[in-house]
C-alpha cells in the first residue's frame, strides 16, 4: 500500500516570485516619471524635449534590464525599451517642432517684409509659401515645418536666398536637385548671396513628407 503525499502542491509561479512584478514595477516608475515631466511642462515650469526625455527614459529601462537579469528574463521590459529605441531614433531625425502647427492646408502668398513670419508650420498637411512677389527692405530668416505632409515653397527671382532643406523621411526636390530616402537634405545659395545687402535665409525641415522649392 502506497503512502500518500499530503504535501501540499507548488506550482512554477510560486517558484520565481520576482519575475513576474520586477517589470511592471519599473515600467510604472517609468511611466510616472513621464507624466510628472509632461506635467511640468504643462504647468510651465520648464520645456520637456522629446529628443531629451526618450533617452533618460531609455536608459533607465536599459539599467532596470542590467539589475533584473540577476533574476531571469523580463521579456515585457525588452518589448517596451524596444519601443522606445524605436521612439529615440524617431526623435534624433524628427525636428522638435514637427507636429505643431494644428492639421490641414496653409496658404500663404507674401510680397512685403511686414506680412512675413519668421516661422510656419504645420502638423500633418500641406504648406504653400508663394515668396514670387517678396519685397525684402532687410535680411531676414524663416522657419519653416511640416510633421507629416507636403511643403511647396517659391521663392523671389530678385532676392538673394539660402536654403537649408531636410526631411526626415521622404523627398526633397530643391530647384531640381532631387534625394529622397530617410535622413535627406539640400542645400542652395545664390551666387550674389555672400555679397548681396539684403538676404532671405530658409529652413525647411518636413518629418514625413516632401518638400519641393521652386523658383
Amino acid at each position: 500500500m502506497h503512502a500518500i503525499d499530503e504535501r501540499p502542491a507548488t506550482s512554477d509561479s510560486t517558484l520565481t516570485p520576482r519575475n513576474r512584478p520586477y517589470g511592471s514595477i519599473v515600467l510604472g516608475l517609468v511611466l510616472v516619471a513621464a507624466g510628472a515631466l509632461w506635467l511640468l511642462d504643462a504647468l510651465d515650469v520648464f520645456e520637456v524635449r522629446a529628443a531629451l526625455v526618450l533617452p533618460i527614459l531609455l536608459g533607465i529601462v536599459g539599467l532596470a534590464l542590467v539589475v533584473g537579469s540577476f533574476d531571469g528574463p523580463h521579456s515585457g521590459l525588452v518589448v517596451f525599451g524596444v519601443f522606445l529605441t524605436v521612439a529615440v531614433v524617431l526623435a534624433a531625425v524628427f525636428p522638435p517642432n514637427a507636429f505643431a502647427g494644428g492639421i490641414g492646408e496653409r496658404n500663404y502668398r507674401i510680397t512685403t517684409q511686414e506680412e512675413l513670419e519668421p516661422a510656419y508650420n504645420v502638423g500633418m498637411g500641406a504648406i504653400t509659401l508663394d515668396l514670387t512677389d517678396l519685397s525684402l527692405t532687410e535680411s531676414t530668416s524663416v522657419d519653416v515645418t511640416v510633421g507629416a505632409g507636403e511643403m511647396l515653397i517659391r521663392l523671389p527671382a530678385d532676392v538673394a536666398v539660402a536654403v537649408d532643406a531636410s526631411a526626415g523621411a521622404g523627398d526633397v526636390n530643391l530647384l531640381g536637385e532631387q534625394a529622397d530616402g530617410i535622413s535627406v537634405s539640400r542645400v542652395y545659395e545664390s551666387p550674389d548671396y555672400d555679397t548681396a545687402e539684403v538676404t532671405l535665409t530658409l529652413d525647411l525641415n518636413v518629418a514625413a513628407g516632401e518638400i519641393e522649392v521652386t523658383r
